[in-house]
């Protein structure tokens, strides 16, 4: 069996996968400790091989590996941004300036379309990528995520004072510094959303984090017939792909 990871900014996104089942799978926050929980001595025995997606820094990624050896001994491999995989061509000249999540984000989603499509991956960052129909990269956009513009005004201003906590999300003027914060944002990702959705007559393909509502925001300003798809693991099955999984 293959264990994938994805490791993220914020979060390490894991799954355990008997070729397509898988068998078991976890996330946890950016720290190696605790990771794996969800493992037994039972399932590490059956691990032949280990395969990483991550944007983290060599130190980082180093922790990580020293995590894995804990339970086992296989072959560890990071797998990184390619110049094209079949069909799927990058549109970088240096692909490796490429993360290596956005780029398995793509191959995944193109081997569900295998045709022009748009792949959003709303995360730490927000990527938005488009795929003509012969496979061409065309190139994308890379923006502020939620939780980085929060980080932001938390950060760099004095006196803007509010809590992330919110159970809706709300996009009317707020009355409150915090709602005002909070509102704000998500006016910005659902005008994202919106641009995105007047524009596009492809499918689009919606990974990460706030990927849940970014694709709510796109499936209520789009034509209706607009495909739009919610793909929680994208990345590890583009990652799958790839390591050949």
């Amino acid at each position: 069996m293959k264990l994938l990871l994805d490791a993220g900014n914020s979060r390490i996104k894991w799954q355990l996968r008997d070729r397509a089942d898988i068998v078991c799978s976890g996330v946890d926050v950016a720290e190696t400790a605790g990771l794996f929980r969800e493992m037994d001595d039972r399932l590490w025995t059956q691990v032949d091989f280990v395969a990483i997606c991550t944007v983290r820094s060599e130190s980082a990624r180093e922790a990580l590996v020293r995590a894995i050896k804990l339970h086992t001994q296989v072959p560890v491999r990071f797998f990184w941004t390619e110049p094209r995989f079949g069909d799927l061509v990058c549109a970088y000249e240096n692909p490796s300036a490429m993360g290596a999540d956005r780029w398995h984000a793509m191959v995944a989603a193109w081997e569900v379309f295998k045709g022009a499509c748009v792949v959003i991956d709303a995360g730490s960052a927000i990527t938005v990528d488009w795929i003509d129909a012969s496979g061409r990269h065309e190139g994308g956009y890379i923006l502020p995520g939620k939780n980085l513009m929060l980080d932001a005004l938390s950060q760099k201003t004095a006196r803007v004072l509010f809590q992330r906590e919110q159970t809706l999300a709300s996009v009317s003027p707020g009355q409150t510094t915090g709602e005002c914060v909070l509102h704000g944002v998500n006016w910005l990702l659902r005008a994202l959303a919106i641009e995105l959705g007047r524009k596009t007559t492809v499918p689009v393909m919606v990974t990460g984090g706030d990927g849940p509502y970014i694709k709510k925001a796109l499936s209520e300003s789009a034509d209706p017939a607009l495909p739009v798809r919610l793909s929680p693991d994208l990345v590890l099955d583009g990652l799958a792909q790839v390591a050949n999984c």
